[in-house]
């Protein structure tokens, strides 16, 4: 667990939350500027899918570069196979949201290019972290509850950002049968951006619950807020 002792395991948790809370409004704000925002869900805007995998990318590598010594001797020994068989496992892990993703409502007959950039989307935000941070089979025993975790770890951290990912994905249907007639409610545009929204409140969440945790000690009321946002986390 997180504690005031243990400011390498507290500042990497934070400094990661932050870099989220910076470059995904930063990546709204400049192609909503750009009048881009309603083709979020199209292939012509995969540079903000490889945006996000950058930035997520660069994010593993830091939360990585300072661990313990036992988890640097088992980074040095990634090989190739192991990196293959990550990308077989996101591969195959897009592919089951597509098939998700259309069992809980979305057009079978069309639209497919637009429900495979919302899977991929939702596969950057959900598993990529946690497997470049974990690998492929820690990352699944995770997801599936046979192995536990913590509370304030950084894999508590990382498993309920996947959590409000899929959730804002799934609020943000809601929108889309209303009558409403605006060009943000055309499939897959609000589950889009509501899996980003949720992705960001995990981490806003995150930032605001260490910097509670850092405070309580001078204003106890503060531990009100971490009870709450606990409770909106899921621990092991």
């Amino acid at each position: 667990m997180f504690s005031l002792n243990n400011n390498v395991e507290l500042r990497r948790v934070t400094i990661s939350s932050l870099i989220t809370c910076i470059y995904l409004p930063s990546i709204i704000t400049v192609i909503s500027y750009k009048g881009l925002l309603y083709s979020v869900g199209n292939a012509s805007s995969c540079y903000v899918l490889f945006l996000i995998f950058v930035a997520e990318l660069m994010k593993s590598f830091y939360l990585n570069s300072n661990n313990d010594l036992q988890n640097k001797r088992k980074t040095s020994k990634t090989t190739p196979s192991d990196i293959a068989k990550a990308t077989i496992f996101l591969i195959a892990a897009m592919f089951s949201f597509f098939i998700g993703i259309i069992l809980f409502g979305a057009p079978v007959l069309e639209y497919h290019e637009e429900t495979l950039m919302l899977s991929t989307v939702l596969t950057l935000l959900t598993l990529f972290p946690l497997i470049a941070h974990t690998g492929v089979e820690s990352a699944v025993q995770l997801l599936f509850g046979v192995r536990s975790f913590s509370r304030d770890t950084i894999i508590a951290m990382l498993v309920n950002n996947a959590l409000l990912t899929v959730c804002g994905a799934w609020l943000g249907a809601v929108v889309i049968p209303l009558d409403w007639n605006t060009p943000w409610q055309k499939w897959p545009i609000p589950c889009y951006l509501g899996a980003i929204g949720g992705y960001l409140i995990s981490n806003v969440l995150t930032v605001t619950k260490v910097t509670m945790m850092s405070e309580a000690a001078k204003y106890p009321i503060f531990k009100l807020g971490i009870n709450i946002i606990n409770r909106l986390h899921i621990s092991k």
